[in-house]
């Protein structure tokens, strides 16, 4: 076979192959590059953690609000070009998808530079902003100022390399930046001391080689006819439209990180936004099936929508939320029963123990609620639906804001962590909602 055809088979089994093989295979192959990841995650924080000092991790947390809000930004552009660029493949027409991939990455560089300089010159009144103690801001000054210098470099349009079918380089895309993010955090913080700067560099110089990986894809390895294709004006609005709903996603979780932090950090001082820390670590691992699971169903849904397939669309649903609840489940049990040895991986402070341990028990409650929003939003989203997908996708975060604001007035710091678990019930009932009102309408 060709290389030409190898790479149009792989975009046409998106509407051809067997659904849960399907989606299973792609959902195995993004978990994978997904918990690569977050082993990253977890090897820098305990890195800094055991190296550094637990104020070094506080700071970084103070900043994860704004690498949520580059990541939402990233997010925001790729999953809304690899909407485009998946029902373009399933019209067959590789030129509109090439235009779509190519007007992604001139928005996407261009909002990076801009979020870079005016992160810069406002340093210190965002880190202010974000809740800095005395004892947190010089490593948050640290850490901060050098993700914004890499800024640009801070994604591969590993969803585009996936709208093609492209499961195997979108992985790579993952492993070997991510490996290489693990050798050099080992090497900047353990031998060379460089501390939580040290961390920022090796984060930033794996970002430099994911970017320069998707380069190569796009130029030597994709199904997209690129010849005299350049950005177009009305293929951004139509990036930015599907998009938004994951911007909203992850940036009303930007803001709502940033709001809990400032909670914290007046309830319980420097050590309530250490415990928190540790607490978003582990319910970020946690979460990561349900996410791989959503970006399995997303390519298949868009490409049988633009193919004119809606039964396969709603098999790929279904069998996506199947997947996820059986996961959510056996997550719950597992946080239930043993708070205190996931943290342990961290710390053996005995008040960061306490807090996290209250905290963790409750917001596993939370899982259980999580699966039915995020893939109805990622299907919506697929179909080029964008109000129900943004309102799925930011409906937990953004009701999370005010609920936990009146809930710590009366509970205190037990109040921010049933925030989760009702902000997350709320979302549910919102999605349960809207499918039955389809459901009515199309019977």
């Amino acid at each position: 076979m060709s290389a030409a055809k190898s790479k149009t088979s792989k975009a046409a089994s998106l509407g051809e192959g067997n659904v849960p093989s399907l989606v299973l295979r792609f959902a195995a192959t993004t978990f994978a590059a997904l918990l690569l990841n977050s082993v990253y995650s977890l090897t820098d924080a305990l890195f800094v953690s055991w190296r550094v000092g637990e104020n070094a991790m506080g700071g970084i947390s103070l900043v994860f609000p704004f690498v949520v809000l580059q990541g939402a930004v990233s997010t925001a552009v790729g999953s809304g070009a690899a909407s485009v660029v998946s029902r373009k493949l399933g019209q067959n027409n590789p030129k509109a998808a090439g235009e779509a991939t190519q007007t992604a990455r001139a928005v996407f560089y261009l909002s990076a530079l801009v979020i870079s300089v005016l992160g810069l010159l406002l340093l210190d009144p965002l880190l202010a902003f974000m809740g800095a103690t005395p004892e947190l801001y010089l490593p948050a000054k640290q850490y901060f100022t050098i993700l914004l210098l890499g800024n640009v470099f801070s994604t591969g349009f590993s969803s585009i390399i996936r709208a093609e079918g492209n499961m195997l380089y979108g992985l790579l895309i993952w492993v070997i930046p991510i490996t290489l993010n693990i050798g050099l955090d080992a090497l900047f913080i353990l031998a060379f001391d460089w501390g939580i700067q040290g961390s920022a560099a090796a984060t930033v110089l794996s970002q430099f080689v994911s970017a320069m990986m998707s380069v190569l894809f796009f130029r030597k390895f994709s199904v997209q006819d690129f010849k005299k294709v350049r950005p177009h004006l009305k293929t951004m609005g139509e990036i930015l439209a599907v998009g938004v709903p994951s911007l909203v996603q992850m940036g009303s979780l930007s803001l709502a990180t940033l709001v809990l932090n400032r909670i914290l950090s007046e309830t319980g001082g420097t050590a309530g936004v250490n415990a928190f820390a540790y607490i978003s670590k582990i319910l970020t691992v946690a979460v990561l099936p349900f996410t791989a699971v959503a970006q399995a169903v997303a390519p298949i849904a868009g490409y049988s929508f633009g193919a004119g397939n809606p039964k396969r669309v709603l098999k790929t649903f279904r069998f996506g939320l199947f997947l996820s609840f059986v996961y959510a489940l056996l997550a719950f049990a597992l946080l239930r029963i043993a708070p205190t040895a996931f943290l342990k991986l961290f710390t053996n402070n005995t008040g960061v123990l306490e807090t996290g341990t209250a905290g963790l028990r409750v917001i596993a409650v939370s899982l259980l609620f999580m699966p039915l929003p995020l893939l109805a939003a990622s299907v919506f989203q697929a179909q080029g639906k964008k109000l129900w997908a943004m309102i799925l996708y930011g409906a937990s975060a953004l009701l999370l804001l005010p609920i936990a604001l009146l809930f710590a007035e009366f509970f205190g710091m037990s109040g921010v962590w049933w925030a989760y678990v009702f902000s997350n019930a709320a979302a549910t009932l919102l999605a349960v909602g809207k499918l039955a009102f389809m459901k009515r309408k199309t019977v």
